[in-house]
């Protein structure tokens, strides 16, 4: 049975049984931000199950993309080491929110194992939590299991959650293959949870969400208990596939052999570099497509990270060119006609891996060089194993694996610390997780979930409408439920009905007031802290604002227009980067504001200054062109084919709002918008720069603020003008006039300034000493800076010939120095080692090459001490 027929015959088992066949959800959580990536099929309904959100269904069944590489559920490690274990696998699962319970999942259980995949009963077997006597009797007396395979296990084993630090969780009961006593430990109690064999095969996961856990530990009834069940797609693949592991299944398989197709090494000698790059593939394409770029920490860092592994064990393959990005076109190819995100952002898959691979290359590269570094330090002090901080240093600074590292080490006939270097990894693991405190969103308080379950959404008529009648539903101080807000108090309130926009979407929200026959309110900001419940956070100026109270909400017209302005402008700015940069270009972030726009999109170099001014003057002219802007409300899959572009990693619902400007641009879009494109008035980029590694982004101004803006530019050109003497249209060349001019006059004064440190009356040659037969010059240069100390030290160090210059001088408060060895005594003493003792001394650091090093201090007027010591530190050193 192929995965697509698995993956298509369990939805369709559950929608013959009224469940609601809902779209997976992205990797990253759209409704969680405690948890990292999506590590389970109920993490886009743990609000269902809590009573924070109304339900709009009572069962559903999904096939969610799953990501276990970071945070709590963390696979990462096992991937190649045993036939099961993946970062990135496709969960089903059912589910049940206040609806069917135990009895109704086991059943279903059963039959669609025994009847829809046609499992043999006989080799099923079931556990359960240790006290749930439910479970067992259903079981046993509804299915008709034998006792004796029916295994009670502990809550390590079968009780789960919950998905994060919070919500439901509750006992689970598990199916298991008995793949027969061959693969067993011939022990008398060998049953599921026996840790000594791989004979029980867990495969399915069915858990009764019951409780409620809290931030304290604590663990109240749901209010809406239910089912959760999952079960890995690719380990039911290799049950029905008769595979011994995962990574056989038809639908790992392919990716494997698109690496294959890469180099001579076989796969049946060497799986475990295949497994890793093709796990790892899937995992990179599918957190690429939902909009995860590589990056320094949180999610973006452990997506690095998978690269940089699968690369590493690419070089075991032979394959030390980018290759990665290849392999994961056939995971597109693979699974891009059940996940057609994977299709849309092709080429931004290829080129974000791509661009990565060659940064590798580059940060391997360095820490070679560092390592070497290692090297000649450990000889010089007789070392023969390589530290294990030095190992992690290089790990974790450039990504140089360990076994590289201890490839080289042992060219070099030394060893390496595997202690040390764990330890230290350790510690970094510890440092990730309390670290890791969510995504950056605010969690929701419970007072919100109970307010939206209580009054339902707030309408919202802000797109017709700036002012609306409205009705204080409820008043929250400082995370609490009031009865009202005194003069001078803040607070949020939520309202029946309201024209106030709740940012969203990278718009910000409303300000505006709410007035009532007594009381006045100034609105500072809107957010919607639970979805469809706008927050109105509120400053009472005047009288006491009371729960019930009727009050007239009203919008700042002026700045919901500039911001209109700016988000009309924002499609046109991507439409226009779309049609003169390429396809490839998409949106990946926004804000969107009265007074500016910046823009965050897909791409992969800088735009130069002509291309900038091409943009701007295509948005300019959309502009003029006055078009009409229509909304459209329409299903999500019809808006797709009509083209219509939608947020990176953004989740939509069944229908969607598509906002469209005469053909050049359609998104979809919750904003605010104008009526027509010439009510933008005018457009200015401000510029451009990185965010990160394929992501450029953009800012910009326009209408009142851009005139604002040019207007601006033209007073500062107008005031550098008169500073030069010049017409502003002759600025340009009367700036590169004086900057020839002062170049010219620094480098007189670099000449006299270095012929008076070692051409004038000072004769440095007889403070030539002799260490150990080897000539030292130690001295001061006074008024050098870093840049003139280094000219000095190379007319010294011409002038000595064979020896070690040390130089150092005192400039604007600082100490610099400079330490040059020749060739001939590198193998002896090294520069770097006599900077890092001689820094020190004037309250600094710095290192350099063997042959020439440099430093910095804030104690210039221990220069003197410095040099003083000199040649007892490079007597010390000399081997």
């Amino acid at each position: 049975m192929k995965s697509d027929e698995i993956r298509s015959s369990f939805l369709e088992f559950f929608r013959e049984r009224d469940h609601v066949i809902e779209r997976s959800d992205t990797i990253v959580p759209s409704n969680d931000p405690t948890l990292l990536f999506t590590s389970a099929g109920m993490v886009q309904f743990k609000s269902y199950y809590t009573g924070e959100t109304p339900v709009p269904y009572r069962r559903a069944a999904t096939s969610q993309k799953c990501l276990r590489a970071g945070g709590k559920a963390n696979d990462l490690d096992e991937v190649g080491k045993t036939s099961r274990h993946l970062t990135f696998f496709e969960m089903l699962g059912n589910f049940s929110f206040g609806d069917y319970f135990k009895s109704e999942a086991i059943r279903w259980a059963w039959e669609y194992s025994t009847e829809w995949l046609k499992i043999p009963g006989e080799t099923i077997w079931a556990s359960v939590y240790e006290d749930d006597d439910e479970a067992f009797a259903i079981w046993r007396d509804e299915i008709g299991l034998p006792d004796t395979k029916i295994v009670r296990l502990g809550a390590k084993e079968n009780f789960w959650g919950p998905a994060g630090e919070t919500g439901a969780c509750g006992p689970c009961s598990e199916l298991h293959i008995d793949r027969g006593e061959s693969l067993g430990c011939g022990q008398p109690d060998c049953a599921p949870g026996c840790e000594r064999c791989e004979r029980f095969l867990e495969y399915w996961n069915l858990v009764f969400p019951q409780f409620d856990q809290q931030p304290d530990g604590s663990r109240p009834p749901l209010k809406n208990r239910g089912i959760d069940t999952g079960m890995g797609l690719e380990r039911l693949a290799m049950l029905l596939q008769g595979k011994d592991n995962v990574f056989d299944t038809d639908v790992i398989y392919p990716v494997i052999e698109a690496t294959r197709e890469l180099t001579s090494v076989p796969y049946e000698e060497h799986p475990t570099p295949y497994r890793v790059i093709a796990d790892h593939a899937r995992a990179l394409a599918f957190l690429i497509a939902d909009g995860v770029l590589p990056a320094n920490e949180g999610r973006g860092y452990v997506e690095r990270r998978l690269l940089r592994r699968a690369a590493r064990y690419g070089r075991e393959l032979g394959l030390d060119r980018p290759f990665i990005h290849q392999v994961a076109q056939t995971v597109v190819e693979c699974m891009g006609h059940h996940y057609p995100e994977l299709h849309e952002r092709s080429a931004q898959i290829d080129k974000v891996i791509y661009t990565e691979e060659e940064r590798f290359r580059g940060t391997l590269n360095r820490g070679m060089d560092i390592l070497e570094e290692v090297f000649g330090r450990m000889a010089a002090d007789g070392q023969t194993v390589v530290p294990g901080e030095d190992l992690f240093r290089l790990h974790d600074t450039y990504g140089f694996p360990l076994d590289l590292a201890a490839d080289m080490a042992e060219d070099q006939g030394y060893t390496i610390d595997r202690e040390g270097f764990e330890a230290a990894m350790g510690r970094q693991r510890e440092q990730a997780r309390s670290a890791w405190s969510g995504s950056g969103q605010e969690s929701v308080l419970p007072i919100y979930g109970k307010l939206r379950s209580e009054f339902g959404e707030t309408e919202f008529c802000g797109y017709d409408h700036t002012s609306a009648d409205a009705v204080v539903r409820a008043i929250i101080r400082e995370g609490e439920e009031v009865e009202q807000l005194a003069n001078g108090e803040e607070g949020e309130v939520i309202l029946d009905r309201t024209p106030f926009y709740a940012e969203a979407g990278g718009q910000v929200g409303d300000v505006g007031v709410l007035e009532g026959p007594e009381v006045t309110v100034h609105v500072k900001d809107t957010k919607a802290p639970a979805p469809g419940l706008p927050a109105h956070y509120a400053h009472v100026t005047a009288g006491t604002l009371k729960k019930g109270e009727a009050v007239r909400a009203q919008v700042d017209t002026d700045l919901r227009a500039a911001t209109a302005n700016h988000h009309t402008a924002t499609h046109l700015l991507q439409a226009a980067l779309r049609d003169i940069l390429g396809d490839h270009v998409q949106q990946a972030g926004s804000l969107v504001a009265p007074d500016r726009l910046r823009f965050d999109f897909t791409h992969f170099e800088a735009i130069p200054r002509e291309r900038l001014m091409d943009i701007e003057r295509q948005v300019n002219q959309y502009i003029r062109t006055d078009a009409p802007i229509t909304i459209e409300y329409m299903p999500l899959e019809e808006a797709k084919e009509a083209g219509a572009m939608a947020f990176f990693g953004e989740k939509y619902g069944d229908t969607v709002r598509v906002v469209s400007a005469n053909g050049f641009s359609k998104e979809l879009c919750g904003g605010t918008h104008v009526s027509s494109t010439g009510v933008i008035g005018f457009f200015k980029i401000l510029g451009e720069s990185s965010v990160s590694a394929g992501m450029r982004r953009i800012e910009a101004v326009c209408g009142e603020q851009g005139l604002e803006t040019v207007q601006s530019m033209e007073q500062r050109l107008q005031r550098a003008a008169a500073l030069l003497n010049a017409a502003p249209d002759t600025v340009d060349e009367r700036v590169r006039a004086v900057l020839e001019e002062n170049r010219r006059l620094s480098r007189e004064v670099e000449k006299w300034k270095q012929q008076a440190a070692t051409g004038g009356s000072v004769d440095y040659m007889d403070q030539v000493k002799e260490i150990d037969g080897i000539k030292l010059l130690a001295t001061e240069a006074p008024g050098q800076d870093p840049k003139g100390l280094r000219m000095v030290l190379d007319t010294l160090r011409d002038k000595l010939g064979s020896g070690v210059v040390v130089v150092g001088s005192a400039a604007e408060g600082k100490a610099s120095l400079c330490v040059a060895v020749s060739k001939d005594l590198v193998d002896r003493i090294r520069a770097g080692d006599i900077v890092k003792e001689l820094a020190p001394i004037v309250g600094g650091g710095g290192g350099g090459r063997p042959d020439m090093a440099q430093a910095g201090g804030k104690q210039p007027e221990k220069l003197p001490e410095l040099i003083e010591k000199a040649p007892d530190i490079v007597k010390q050193l000399l081997h």
